[in-house]
């Protein structure tokens, strides 16, 4: 996709439209793809509005948009019938270029805003993770310290193979483990949901330029939503499912490569996607 020249083709979520292709992503300026009739065109009349405006599209009402690059692929396009002493209104023509068809296969959602492809998504979740592990850490040591300390007397008794302190050690492992992993979980839980419904990007997401939003509307998650989204990793607390968890944890993470709306299984329990660039806030 980045290969592919900026400029204005037909809009995906639109047949009588045309957007703009910034040569990553497709932006938010718009235009009407036939010319207006002689009865709507404003050639002649007094010009209305500031900058950043064009005649009234055939509904009448102004359409903001950006005046049309050069070398955008307009080049050898039919002109319009010239009006006798009169030059033909910027910003309007009768069909897309020829090589827009393969716009037409970038996966989008509903209103045509592009999906963020999966190698994004798994570049934000590591560098989410290594931010979940250190705080993981410091808080294990905080409210949870016999458990590293377990760890490092088992290590201790295996080096001089006292079987008998390992056993012990062992059970006391374990049910420091529960309340580590409690700790861990509430804290990545309260992570992702604070980001998700606020900016809709956690720092991972930030970095990489994708969010998350509902797949029926743009804009941060609510609550419930966030948390539906996050309710498939609660099995964590489970253990005695630990191995059914890591094969879950396997599909969930991989789905998106095959996926056509590019959702992974918490997306679709949530109803979610993740796309290119920000979201809008939410308005007070």
């Amino acid at each position: 996709m980045s290969q592919q020249p900026s400029g204005w083709y037909d809009d995906p979520s639109n047949a009588d439209m045309l957007r703009y292709w910034d040569g990553v992503s497709w932006t938010n300026h718009t235009a009407p793809k036939k010319s207006p009739t002689i009865a709507q065109s404003t050639i002649g009349r007094p010009q209305q509005g500031g900058p950043g405006q064009v005649p009234a599209d055939r509904t009448g009402a102004p359409t903001a948009t950006t005046p049309m690059p050069q070398g955008s692929g307009w080049q050898n396009q039919p002109q319009a019938p010239q009006i006798p002493q009169q030059q033909a209104p910027q910003g309007y023509y009768q069909q897309a270029p020829a090589n827009a068809q393969w716009m037409h296969n970038i996966r989008t959602t509903a209103d045509g805003i592009p999906l963020a492809p999966w190698g994004k998504r798994f570049a934000a979740w590591l560098i989410d993770g290594i931010i979940l592990g250190i705080a993981s850490y410091l808080l294990i040591r905080a409210f949870v310290p016999d458990y590293l300390t377990s760890i490092q007397r088992a290590v201790d008794a295996a080096a001089t193979q006292d079987q008998a302190a390992m056993t012990s050690l062992i059970n006391q492992i374990a049910g420091e483990a529960v309340k580590a992993g409690l700790v861990t979980w509430v804290f990545s839980t309260l992570y992702c949901i604070a980001f998700w419904t606020t900016t809709a990007q956690t720092p991972g997401k930030m970095v990489l330029g994708i969010s998350v939003r509902r797949a029926d509307a743009a804009g941060p998650l609510d609550v419930v939503t966030a948390i539906r989204r996050r309710l498939l990793s609660a099995i964590q607390l489970v253990p005695f499912i630990s191995g059914i968890y890591f094969i879950i944890f396997l599909l969930d993470g991989l789905w998106p490569l095959w996926d056509d709306k590019r959702q992974a299984l918490h997306d679709k329990v949530a109803g979610t996607q993740v796309v290119e660039g920000k979201q809008p806030r939410k308005q007070h």
